[in-house]
């Protein structure tokens, strides 16, 4: 068991560092390849794709995803590989993982996409790249953003997806498509089990199923209506392992 421990606990380090021969060395002895290491029920360091997509280590995120890691592996605190890519404004990754298939729509526990996440951290290019991929602008009003981050400054960010709004267009999920519809007419279709994802035709569907989606499609919403992750962080005693990592 120890050796186990220590095997996975090397691939995460590996994965965090971009370290793609300690990747292969640490999954050729066996780790566990959605390894996550667990502090609490609200705090963990997420899989290797997590910390991988998280730091933008591109070969590290193209091996494990050839090696079929998780792209619906949430961390504690509840966020995708998608989520953790967009925070640092890693949008190479984000490409990456959307070509794989991950739902570019999915919430965290915050009810965040990782497009309102990247307009946040004002990660402009990430939110271009996002808006092109086919995720949803028009979650984001001036409303919401006043309403959740206040003064921060996304002005660029927002422009952009404001203009996307104003479009009123959508574009199709499949990424080797990506044809534009507009909202409310009917032009694109919502994938009829998740309803996270739309597209412009049979095809595309069909296509996207095959890359990646079915591994994803009914696996990447999230549905826990208790606290929030900050939440339950709040809620540890100042033992926890959660709270002593803050010190």
């Amino acid at each position: 068991m120890a050796d186990t421990y220590e095997t996975n606990e090397f691939l995460l380090y590996s994965a965090e560092n971009g370290l793609v021969e300690g990747v292969k060395t640490a999954l050729k002895a066996g780790a566990d390849i959605d390894y996550d290491h667990v502090d609490c029920d609200a705090s963990s360091t997420g899989s290797a794709l997590n910390l991988a997509c998280l730091f933008g280590h591109v070969d590290v995120v193209q091996l494990l995803l050839r090696k079929g890691a998780s792209l619906v592996k949430r961390t504690m605190h509840t966020f995708t590989p998608l989520h953790s890519a967009v925070m640092h404004g890693n949008t190479e990754v984000v490409d990456i993982l959307v070509q794989h298939g991950a739902t570019l729509d999915s919430r965290d526990g915050f009810q965040l996409t990782p497009l309102m996440v990247a307009c946040r951290h004002n990660h402009v290019d990430t939110v271009r790249r996002l808006i092109e991929l086919g995720a949803r602008p028009d979650f984001i009003t001036n409303d919401y953003m006043a309403q959740r981050w206040g003064s921060l400054d996304c002005g660029e960010s927002l422009r952009l997806v404001q203009a996307a709004v104003k479009s009123r267009l959508l574009r199709c999920c499949n990424p080797k498509c990506g044809k534009p519809g507009y909202r409310k007419t009917g032009t694109l279709k919502l994938c009829s089990q998740c309803k996270l994802t739309r597209y412009c035709s049979r095809d595309c569907q069909i296509q996207h199923w095959s890359v990646g989606h079915k591994k994803c499609c009914g696996h990447d919403a999230y549905t826990d209506e208790g606290p929030n992750p900050n939440e339950k962080l709040e809620s540890h005693p100042s033992t926890c392992a959660c709270k002593l990592e803050l010190l």
